[in-house]
């Protein structure tokens, strides 16, 4: 099972990757994450480990929301040449259920 996503900037792009994460679809952070994990396991297409990233907070689980962030996903995107991007134009990725609260991702856009 799998879902898309799209690539998320804070509005300060940060070379370090700060600042920069995966913006889940409600309908989809609602049907693929639960409240009760603390954390989610990334596995980045081609990075060289995978990344912890926190869900635990009310940021994630808001009507607004749903951003997966961490500097990690910053670094990797500079990596594969899709930071920064054209505002309005962020990079769409494909996210995988492996098991609960792993995931594998893969940019797409």
């Amino acid at each position: 099972m799998s879902f898309i996503a799209k690539t998320w900037n804070n509005g300060k792009h940060h070379l370090t990757g700060a600042g920069y994460g995966l913006k889940i679809s409600l309908e989809n952070r609602d049907r693929f994450f639960n409240r009760n994990w603390q954390t989610v396991i990334l596995h980045l297409q081609g990075y060289h480990r995978p990344i912890e990233v926190n869900v635990a907070k009310a940021s994630f689980w808001n009507r607004t929301c749903g951003e997966l962030i961490k500097k990690d996903i910053g670094i990797w995107l500079y990596q594969n040449d899709k930071a920064p991007w054209s505002s309005g134009q962020p990079h769409e990725v494909k996210i995988k259920i492996i098991e609960d609260r792993k995931f594998n991702v893969e940019l797409i856009s």
